[in-house]
Parts: structure tokens; C-alpha cells; sequence
């Protein structure tokens, strides 16, 4: 008999009622928990410098946290002995640990059935269809499974299980093994990356263009990271900030919202720093010079780091010249410096142990020196903390570099503070050099900087005026985003409209006529270029002040370079003080 067609895989499973993917849609699900994924990234941003193995199982025990499966894993293709494709379990977290290196076929499996689909695909019992999983204990109730993509083909898959009939999977599930795959696809990449230049290394040029290649793929992947994790970040700090107002008469609230208060800035530090990095192989980490106080800069830096020296039971000593000390440099980038140096001093010094910071600079003003050339200021961060090992002083400056002991530390960071100053301090045209003993006997890290000039009248600071409130329209796709900063925003007093799309946007316009309007660049569908050149063309805002918010560095210069579409921009997440600068500069 002609004209039969055999069913595909994915045909047998749904008619035999194990693929139940529409399932997913039908379910109530559950709001994203932004706070436990930061978190997850900020292990998966420390996981990067580790082998490539340990990078897929902390994938893998993501999406087993993140999902509250049972199990999890990562399936990836390949062919056996005699050429057939099938999935091997490279990384597999929970219950079904014992069962990493199993080999799956692709035909009658549930990653090939997935594959066959191209999209995330959700099964019922596969067991009982699926004989390649009869192996596995305990039984599974489901399994929700979604490509990692890839070119020319998919990696595999990555996938969780449930074996408890009380948790089932919704559609907040499948985002987030979405997203997760994606990175998977993006940490394969650099692996092979790497694996083809050490294949080539005999050919000298072809491993030199390899290894570039690969350094590339990192530092997009890097940019790519820290913009994921700005955008959670920015709603959670200010959430935290409305309810630090909101909760003045509970101390008890007040104390709980100052250890959350303390972790987030230990992870916008990581984030600043991934930021940073990306910043500097491209060009764009740059310093804007202007007139202020040496002392002042100073006092910015220790002040951003109290909490972290009380914490730590240190004594700080800081002196500084006792008369007034004008500089030309870029105030917040020089704070930054000493702050990083600080910040080194505290997390690698232990409790009760000293720190110094000394500040040396000429007196322009009592008449003896009158040239015009710029004179030097000498900074000194010394410590008696862990030290450093010969072996790593001539690296200390590269980006990623730590000693173990620094990678075991809790809060060792991502080896990039020190690659930052370096570069900061250069382009302030000083010097920065950094001596140890070895381990266990500190270190002293000394800023040789021809900032110094004489005292002129752009040096006085200005007294920050009151703010009138205003009538501010907010823009972001992230509902609480838009949420978290337009209370905050309502709490400093201004009038504030929500929008999460710009067709949103455009309709309220019509009824609200915003001072300034906030406005994510990129929002799906219109984007945030799109809608500002639209608003723009709009007669009732001729007269409102357009303010990008990005967490991408290159999309930030894009639009700060484009003065015609915006006014100015800001970098999530964004900082009250940043924010209120620019409103105050735009109110002015």
C-alpha cells in the first residue's frame, strides 16, 4: 500500500499524551524572581574564569535553582562509535547526578523531539514513552526541555525534571532555561574558540588570529553579561531605596533593608567592573578633566568605603595636606581609583588590621611656586593584609588577575579593580606602581599624578539648589523597573506616569505633558530611539527633555553622541545622585 507517511518522534509523543507543551501557556505562572537571578549571574561571571567544565555545571545548577526542579542538565550532541548522533549529559545537577555521561539517542528521545521542534518543549511522564530514560531514579512527573542554540547547528539541550507531582512547570520556567541556554551557547562558542587555537598553534598566525577571535567573543559575552545583569539590578535598588524611605520608623525593617542595602553594593561593584572592562577594550573608559579639591575627592572615596572598613574591624588612617589642594582631573573617576585601592586594602586585609592612606601634594597658594605647569600629587595606599606573591606582582595589572588565595576569598571580586586604576591613572598621565613583601606581608600601591595647579575661581563648588518637582513620563519594557523607580520618583515628589512600551508612551502624551521623559533604549518591538525621534515630532513636547537609560555601553554612546534625539543619557542601574544631577542640569 503507497501514500503511508511513519509519524515523526514528536507526533508519537503527543498522541500518546507525553508531549503536553501547550500546557505551559495554560498555567498560572509565577513572577520573575530578578533578586535570585542577579545572583545566579554573579556566580556564572566568576564561573567564566574557571575550566570550561565548571562553566556548564554551574549552568546547569542554575536552571536547577532558578527552576526548583528536581534535577537539571545539559545534553550535548555528538556521534558515537559508529556514527550515529546522540545526546551525552555533560553537566547534571539534583537527584539524577549519578546519571552524568549518559548517552541518549536523538531519534524517540525528548531532547530530539525538542530539536525536531526548535522550541522549548514541555513532557508528561516521558518514561513511560521514552525508553532511553527507564534508567532514571527517581520517576520523572516532567521534564521541560529547550535547544541550545547554535551554528550551523544546535549544541544540544538543557533541561530540568520534576519528580514530585506538587511542582509543576509554568511558563516562567521556560523563560528563564531560554535565557540560560543562550548564555550555554555563548560559553560553547568561546570554548570551541579556544579549542580551534590550540589545534592551530603549530601555525603561528592562524593561533594569533584564533586566540583574537575567541578574546573578542569573550569581551561581547562579558558586555552581554553585564548589561543582563544592570537591567535586574536597576528595579531591586530602587525598590530598596523606596522602602529605606518608606520604613524610617521600623528599625527592624530598616536593619534587614541594610544587609540587602550591603550585598547590592557588592554586586553593582562586580557589575562596574565587568562594565569597566568592557569599556576599556573598546575605547570608551575615558576622564573629563575639570577644577576641584584634591581633599574633596578624597573624603568622596573613604566615605563610599565606611561601611566596608567598620565591617571589617579595620583601622583606616588618612592624612592629607592641611591646606587646600586644586586639581585638574576627572573628580569621580579619581574617586573611583582610590576607592578601588581602598576596596583592595579592606577585602585583603584581616579584621583589626591597618590601613593607610596618605595624601602628598605641594601648597600652590602660599606664594612660593608660580610656574604654570602642573605639579604632582603623591596618593599612598598602604596595608598589612595577605600581600602578594612574587610569581603574580609583574600580572597584578592585567585584567582577570588574582592569586588563588584572592579566588577563594568571599568576596574576591573578578580580578578587574587594578586593571581599571591602571588604566584610569594613565589617563590622568601619572604613574601607578604597587610593592609587596610576598603573601602575608601587605601592600603599599603608590599614585604618582601631575594634577596639582593653582587655586582658580572654577574650582568653587556651587550649592546644589532645591528641586521643584516635576512632571516626569517613565519608559521601560521591565514592569518592575518602571514600577520600583517611578514610586521613588513619586516619593522625591514629582509627578510620574508609567508606560512599558512605546506605543504606551505615545497615547500618554496626548492627556500628560511630561518635563522629562525617561526612556529605555532597548525595549522590544519600538524601540527607545524610535519613540524619542516620535516624540520629537509631537507639538505638545517641544519643550520635554529626553533621557536615555541603557545598561549597554555602546548603545550609551550612540545616543550621547546624537544630541538631536536625546538630551542626555544614564546607565542603569541608575544612581539617585546621577539622576538627580540630571534633572537639576535639565531644570536649569
Amino acid at each position: 500500500m503507497t501514500g503511508l507517511r511513519t509519524p515523526s518522534a514528536a507526533e508519537r509523543a503527543r498522541r500518546a499524551g507525553t508531549l503536553v507543551t501547550p500546557a505551559l501557556g495554560m498555567r498560572p505562572h509565577r513572577p520573575p524572581d530578578f533578586a535570585a537571578e542577579s545572583e545566579s549571574m554573579h556566580r556564572l561571571a566568576q564561573a567564566l574564569t574557571s575550566p570550561d567544565g565548571a562553566v556548564l555545571q554551574t549552568l546547569s545548577d542554575m536552571a536547577l535553582g532558578l527552576c526548583e526542579a528536581g534535577s537539571a542538565g545539559i545534553g550535548l550532541l555528538e556521534r558515537d562509535a559508529g556514527g550515529t548522533p546522540v545526546f551525552r549529559w555533560v553537566a547534571v545537577s539534583g537527584e539524577c547526578v549519578v546519571a552524568v555521561e549518559t548517552v541518549t539517542p536523538v531519534d524517540d528521545s525528548p531532547s530530539g523531539v525538542t530539536l525536531e521542534l526548535a522550541a522549548g518543549q514541555l513532557f508528561s511522564f516521558p518514561q513511560n514513552h521514552f525508553t532511553c530514560l527507564e534508567h532514571v531514579v527517581p520517576t520523572i512527573v516532567e521534564e521541560l526541555v529547550v535547544p541550545i542554540p547554535g551554528e550551523p547547528e544546535p549544541w544540544g539541550t538543557l533541561w530540568v525534571m520534576s519528580h514530585d507531582r506538587q511542582h509543576l512547570f509554568d511558563a516562567e520556567d521556560r523563560r528563564i532555561l531560554s535565557s540560560l541556554a543562550n548564555f550555554t551557547c555563548a560559553a560553547l562558542t568561546m570554548t570551541r574558540a579556544k579549542a580551534d587555537a590550540e589545534a592551530r598553534a603549530a601555525e603561528a598566525e592562524a593561533a594569533r588570529n584564533a586566540l583574537a577571535l575567541a578574546e573578542a567573543r569573550k569581551d561581547d559575552f562579558i558586555a552581554t553579561l553585564s548589561h543582563e545583569l544592570r537591567n535586574p539590578i536597576a528595579p531591586i535598588d530602587s525598590a530598596l531605596t523606596a522602602a529605606r524611605k518608606l520604613a524610617t520608623d521600623n528599625p527592624a525593617v530598616l536593619s534587614a533593608l541594610g544587609i540587602a542595602d550591603r550585598q547590592m553594593r557588592i554586586l553593582k561593584r562586580l557589575v562596574s567592573d565587568l562594565l569597566d572592562a568592557s569599556r576599556i577594550k573598546h575605547g570608551k573608559l575615558s576622564v573629563r578633566p575639570s577644577y576641584g579639591l584634591l581633599q574633596d575627592i578624597v573624603a568622596d572615596a573613604v566615605t563610599a568605603l565606611k561601611a566596608d572598613v567598620n565591617n571589617g574591624l579595620h583601622r583606616l588612617h588618612v592624612t592629607v595636606p592641611p591646606y587646600p589642594v586644586t586639581v585638574h582631573a576627572d573628580p569621580a573617576r579619581l574617586t573611583q581609583v582610590v576607592s578601588n585601592l581602598l576596596l583592595n586594602a579592606v577585602k585583603y586585609t584581616p579584621p583589626d588590621g591597618e590601613i593607610t592612606l596618605l595624601v602628598e601634594a605641594p601648597d600652590l597658594g602660599n606664594g612660593s611656586v608660580h610656574d604654570a605647569s602642573p605639579h604632582t600629587a603623591l596618593i599612598k595606599v598602604k596595608d598589612n593584609g595577605a600581600g602578594i606573591s612574587a610569581s603574580l606582582l609583574p600580572h597584578v595589572f592585567d585584567m582577570f588577575a588574582q592569586s588563588p588565595s584572592a579566588r577563594r576569598h568571599a568576596e574576591g571580586g573578578l580580578g578587574i579593580g587594578l586593571a581599571v586604576v591602571k588604566h584610569l591613572v594613565t589617563a590622568h598621565n601619572g604613574t601607578v606602581t604597587i610593592t609587596s613583601a610576598g603573601e602575608g606581608k601587605g601592600t603599599e600601591v603608590t599614585l604618582q599624578l601631575p594634577i596639582v595647579c593653582e587655586s582658580t575661581a572654577a574650582a568653587a563648588i556651587t550649592a546644589r539648589h532645591t528641586m521643584a518637582p516635576m512632571r516626569i513620563l517613565l519608559v521601560d519594557d521591565s514592569a518592575d523597573a518602571t514600577e520600583a523607580l517611578g514610586t521613588l520618583l513619586e516619593l522625591e515628589g514629582h509627578e510620574v506616569q508609567r508606560a512599558q512600551s512605546g506605543p504606551d508612551a505615545l497615547r500618554l502624551v496626548e492627556s500628560f505633558i511630561p518635563d522629562v521623559a525617561l526612556i529605555d533604549v532597548t525595549m522590544p518591538g519600538m524601540d527607545g530611539l524610535e519613540l524619542a525621534q516620535l516624540l520629537r515630532l509631537q507639538a505638545q513636547c517641544s519643550l520635554t527633555k529626553l533621557v536615555a537609560l541603557t545598561g549597554h555601553t555602546d548603545v550609551a554612546s550612540r545616543c550621547q553622541s546624537d544630541e538631536r534625539i536625546f538630551d542626555r543619557h544614564l546607565t542603569k542601574p541608575l544612581s539617585l545622585e546621577d539622576l538627580a544631577d540630571v534633572l537639576q542640569h535639565l531644570q536649569d
